[in-house]
């Protein structure tokens, strides 16, 4: 079975690093033309960005604060203007950071809530008037990345794994009131991936110990795998898969 992605038009929110930068990969790679959404880190960006050139995919490299309105719309308008659509639309953008209750500031709840949750919901929001724009033979997606976190909690995070679980039911919400437009919404749950945003506590190698010993397979995923089962919901052959949420953790949670 080959998934073949030519003709998608596609938006990576967070897409520059980590998994965002392999799910981007991946697209491109299976024939979509990507536009790689990044917030903060230019030089990153802009490596990827030429990356992405001496690969000769077709691409887009765009800043944008997913939190803001504003900074949205913009970044949509370039993808209008560019391509006259959209028809994938991967919400990956999140921040993971420690917050116990009893010490944890509102402020730093807010930034976890805007960015995973209202951030997703703003892009979405935003993004739908494109995806219902004119003729397309490409499928219509909507996938969230959502965590095992949102699935079954994770103490000292409670405000991530709340955002999580806050994307999970919107994407059992959306997959029925979109369904009549031909757009379906499904999730994937990583569970522990090797990234940059959990280096540090795979870095030391009794935290490393701990968290394989709750992994069934034994290991974190890497990047890639967490790609491939977004490759192929973005896919064709994934037409009839709306409303779902997909592990992708090793058997940490099923």
């Amino acid at each position: 079975m080959v998934l073949d992605l030519s003709g998608v038009r596609a938006l990576i929110t967070g897409g520059t690093r980590g998994i965002g930068r392999a799910i981007s990969l991946a697209l491109a790679s299976s024939g979509a033309r990507i536009a790689v959404n990044y917030r903060t880190n230019a030089d990153s960006a802009e490596q990827f960005g030429r990356e992405l050139g001496d690969r000769h995919f077709e691409h887009m490299v765009l800043k944008a604060d997913i939190t803001q309105e504003r900074s949205v719309g913009t970044m949509m308008k370039r993808v209008e203007e560019s391509w006259g659509g959209l028809d994938l639309l991967v919400l990956n953008a999140a921040i993971w950071q420690r917050g116990e209750l009893g010490k944890m500031s509102l402020a730093d709840w807010r930034e976890t809530i805007n960015t995973n949750l209202t951030g997703s919901f703003i892009v979405a929001n935003e993004a739908l008037r494109l995806m219902t724009l004119g003729e397309s033979t490409a499928p219509k997606r909507i996938i969230f990345i959502s965590s095992t976190s949102g699935i079954r909690g994770e103490s000292f995070h409670s405000h991530y794994a709340a955002s999580k679980g806050g994307l999970i039911a919107m994407t059992k919400s959306l997959a029925v009131e979109l369904a009549p437009l031909g757009i379906t919404v499904n999730c994937v749950a990583p569970g522990w991936v090797r990234t940059e945003m959990t280096a540090a506590a795979l870095a030391d190698n009794s935290t490393r110990k701990a968290i394989q010993q709750t992994i069934p397979l034994g290991r974190p995923g890497e990047p890639d795998e967490i790609a491939a089962a977004i490759v192929f919901l973005a896919s064709r052959q994934a037409s009839y898969i709306t409303g779902e949420v997909l592990n992708v953790n090793g058997g940490y949670v099923l």
